[in-house]
């Protein structure tokens, strides 16, 4: 019911806004620089292709005109380039596009580049429009092709004591890179949507990740750090059965965490 009221609130102000003198609100309101910006900071995007397009949003607020903007990108990884060093706004448009391309991308690799606005279009700002943006870093993760990899028997003992299930697991094709996939949601049968990911050598061993993994417990971390914390990051194996002690972070505290999985079944 807050939500409710909130809504109510906001249709009120709306309604009285509606009432005001609206002759004046375009002289009290017209923006008088462009204050070109990027959207956000930083973008990720998730792909499996090869070649990739990645759109990078620019926005501006004075409309009345066309507009040309200048952009360049720095520190790129190698196959990344700029489809065009100027972004076009139409009359009327308070958003274009640079492109970002990037080509010939490996499997399970990651690219990154920054996209930076000329000083000329840096001198735009009207702080009036809030805090502009002239640099956005631009990441892209090329994925692997996960495949069905079969089953492993997963015990946990970080949420419970000891308890257990099958657990799906899925193979990068062709690498020796594999993930549990959500044990807590099927053991416990609530998802959180994590996985563990470990190299499966060829002397059977595993190697794990170093710091934070993609494997949490409603808010607690896994972390994994050999170099200053050794006693309690280990891997004791017996035959196909990995017993995986590592930490679980909770804003700044420690706590001891375990888990045993056995692969293949």
């Amino acid at each position: 019911m807050k939500l409710g009221k909130y809504i109510l609130g906001l249709a009120i102000v709306a309604a009285g806004l509606t009432s005001c003198d609206t002759d004046n609100i375009g002289a009290i309101y017209e923006p008088k620089v462009e204050n070109i910006s990027f959207m956000v900071e930083e973008q990720s995007t998730l792909t499996k292709e090869a070649n990739i397009e990645v759109p990078v949003a620019i926005t501006r607020a004075k409309t009345n005109s066309a507009y040309t903007a200048n952009v360049t990108l720095s520190d790129q990884s190698e196959g990344m380039t700029l489809k065009s060093n100027q972004v076009t706004f139409a009359q009327g448009e308070g958003i274009a596009y640079a492109t970002v391309v990037v080509s010939n991308m490996q499997p399970g690799t990651r690219y990154k580049g920054t996209v930076t606005l000329s000083s000329t279009d840096a001198a735009t700002v009207n702080e009036e429009f809030g805090e502009q943006i002239t640099a956005t870093n631009v990441l892209v993760q090329c994925d692997y092709n996960w495949i069905d990899a079969g089953k492993c028997h997963f015990i946990d003992y970080n949420w419970e004591d000891g308890w257990e299930a099958d657990v799906p697991v899925i193979n990068a094709e062709r690498t020796n890179i594999y993930r549990i996939v959500d044990p807590c949601q099927v053991i416990y049968g609530d998802a959180n949507g994590t996985y563990f990911e470990f190299r499966l050598n060829d002397d059977g061993s595993i190697t794990v990740p170093e710091g934070y993994w993609n494997l949490n417990y409603w808010g607690y971390r896994c972390y994994y750090d050999t170099e200053n914390y050794m006693d309690y990051c280990f891997i004791d194996q017996d035959g196909d059965t990995y017993d995986v002690n590592h930490l679980l972070v909770n804003g700044s505290n420690l706590y001891l965490g375990r888990f045993i999985f056995t692969y293949p079944l």
